[in-house]
């Protein structure tokens, strides 16, 4: 996939696509497109389903459709007989992402072609002006729509018309019309304005749009184009320093590998790993003797188990006692986290470590455990890994097979849950084990953007505070969020599902919660797939209660549908959150017995 220099293109093609069950079919047109979602516009008198199988048809050749799975991320009203919504790709076809990829590049290509041919981009090369195009977005407008208007305070930005023309007055004058290769609006300041002008597009337009948040990034990225840009809205210096200058070596421009070329491989004993324990006919004898192996595993799984951690009365020698005592998955469990920390992180270089990225992973296996447990009715999880193991018996039986209770650790009744106890593709929600290797794996995206991109993670970084989130500056930056990047990796290293859609989607149940206003329909998506849903909540949980990496200004707050579509009172996080310092010192242990 091309990351870093990708633009969300408007490009109409035809669509249809059904609900997972085929109950109907839609047909419409694409409004926009990137490599990692899109928009349309489809003809129906009923919202329209929140996950589709989609096939967008960008040509009559036959084999050229681009097929996939989406999710919707924000739905609009039926207007007119016309439903809007916006969908994120949750999977895809390698030849259909090629096929994607390809017409993203050639609406990119194209639209280079077009700037330079501008007056004002004269003097620019093809390199600043896809910098330019890596934080601009082009949008399509109608007459009569104002882009800012006087009077009111300015918080749009920087507009570069592509075709059309956008009128700019300053009442009571007659505006002047700006056609193709004009720049219309402001550049950067830190303090409020007022709008002295009025903008309006007077005849179907395109431009390129430069939010206001964004200008200071394309200062330090590319002077050039921004010594163009406010040239050319009659400035003759920047207004403000956007930041100080950062001892920090910043790249041309953002970049991520095509097809993940530079993520290591992992060692052919994971899968190994993974398939035992996947296997209904295998047992701890099979594990062991596939970990002794690898005796640098062996000794890591050794030495953690010895550890405060885990808190054995006796010294545990060998690994076939390690797998008899811990369960095979929980054994599993530990030297997938070994593995994983041995292949992503450089221990020649000691200025990026990631205990912190580590210990919010535990941190939310943890509580995820907590979670499922209330759901299912039964006793409070202990904090130590014998009873965890004892709870689990040898074999890694699931929680169920645990005595009930009304005890959830918050203190309040037990609340039977209202969603089922597994979904159709994202696996089962009573096995403490199996929750436990998602918790852990949800957020490999974004360690393998921390070790693997310090760069690109550090510009990410620097956005969040302009951008207001994490998630808002990754795709501003580079088009792809950590959730889609850690799916990427999960299909790159070939891991089961559900861990690569869980990876994609922990997040979702979160922004459907601030964009979804009817109530019903956003229950029905937090049901419909209990462990995403369960995930992010357990990745809440770790937020609030300060465990590991926070990339957010603030951890964002638990929204209330997640609690009832989990079938969990606020009682119960609020006794859940208590519980934090001793989550966090366990995780801390953890981590130090596994890379001490």
């Amino acid at each position: 996939m091309v990351h870093g220099h990708l633009h969300r293109a408007q490009m109409s093609f035809p669509v249809h696509f059904t609900a997972p069950d085929h109950s109907r079919t839609y047909i419409g047109e694409t409004v926009d497109i990137s490599s990692t979602g899109f928009s349309v516009q489809v003809k129906s008198d009923q919202p329209l389903p929140p996950i589709i199988l989609a096939g967008i048809l960008p040509s009559r050749v036959a084999g050229d459709a681009i097929l996939c799975k989406a999710r919707v991320v924000w739905q609009g009203g039926i207007v007119n007989g016309m439903g809007r919504a916006s969908y994120k790709i949750i999977s895809i076809a390698q030849k259909s992402q090629e096929r994607l990829d390809q017409l993203i590049q050639k609406s990119l290509l194209e639209l280079l072609d077009q700037l330079l041919e501008f007056p004002i981009f004269q003097e620019c090369d093809r390199a600043d002006l896809k910098t330019l195009l890596a934080l601009a977005r082009t949008r399509d407008a109608t007459p009569g729509t104002v882009l800012y208007e006087a009077g009111k305070e300015d918080d749009s930005g920087t507009y570069i018309v592509l075709k059309g023309s956008i009128g700019v007055s300053r009442p009571p004058a007659a505006p002047v019309v700006c056609g193709p290769g004009s720049v219309v609006g402001r550049w950067y300041t830190p303090e409020p304005l007022m709008n002295e002008e009025t903008a309006q597009v007077l005849s179907e337009a395109r431009y390129l749009y430069v939010p206001l948040a964004l200008l200071p990034e394309v200062q330090r990225r590319t002077p050039i184009i921004a010594s163009v840009l406010y040239g050319a809205l009659g400035q003759a210096s920047p207004p403000v320093s956007p930041q100080p200058p950062t001892e920090r070596r910043r790249p041309a421009r953002v970049h991520l590998p095509h097809d993940l070329q530079e993520i290591p491989t992992l060692p052919t004993i994971f899968n190994s790993v993974m398939d035992c324990i996947e296997s209904r006919d295998a047992c701890p004898r099979d594990l062991a003797q596939i970990l002794r192996k690898d005796q640098a595993l062996s000794a890591k799984i050794l030495k953690t188990i010895n550890s405060a951690f885990y808190g054995f009365a006796g010294q545990i020698t060998s690994v076939h006692e390690a797998v008899v005592l811990l369960g095979m998955r929980q054994t599993a469990n530990l030297a997938v986290t070994a593995m994983l920390l041995n292949t992503l992180v450089d221990e020649n270089d000691h200025s990026r470590r990631p205990e912190e990225f580590w210990e919010h992973s535990l941190g939310s296996a943890h509580f995820s455990q907590l979670i499922a447990r209330q759901m299912l009715g039964l006793a409070r999880i202990s904090l130590t890994a014998p009873a965890m193991a004892a709870s689990a018996g040898g074999g890694g039986a699931t929680i169920a097979d645990a005595p009930a209770s009304n005890g959830g650790g918050g203190g309040g009744p037990a609340v039977r849950p209202r969603c089922g106890l597994s979904g159709p593709r994202t696996g089962r929600i009573d096995d403490l084990d199996h929750l436990f290797t998602y918790a852990i794996l949800h957020d490999i995206g974004l360690l393998v953007l921390y070790l693997k991109f310090p760069d690109q993670f550090s510009m990410v970084q620097d956005m969040i505070p302009q951008c207001g989130s994490l998630h808002r500056a990754e795709l501003e930056l580079l088009e792809i969020d950590h959730c889609q990047l850690g799916y990427r990796v999960a299909k790159a290293w070939r891991l089961p599902e559900p861990i690569p859609t869980i990876i994609a989607e922990h997040h979702l149940p979160q922004v459907w919660a601030q964009r979804l206003d009817d109530r019903h329909e956003l229950l029905t998506l937090l049901q419909e797939e209990p462990a995403v849903t369960l995930i992010s909540m357990a990745d809440l949980l770790t937020r609030r209660a300060g465990i590991g990496i926070e990339m957010d200004l603030t951890p964002p707050e638990i929204p209330e549908a997640l609690l009832e579509s989990l079938g969990i009172t606020p009682e119960h996080v609020e006794g859940w959150l208590a519980q934090g310092p001793a989550i966090r010192e366990k995780a801390e242990q953890f981590f130090r017995g596994l890379n001490g």
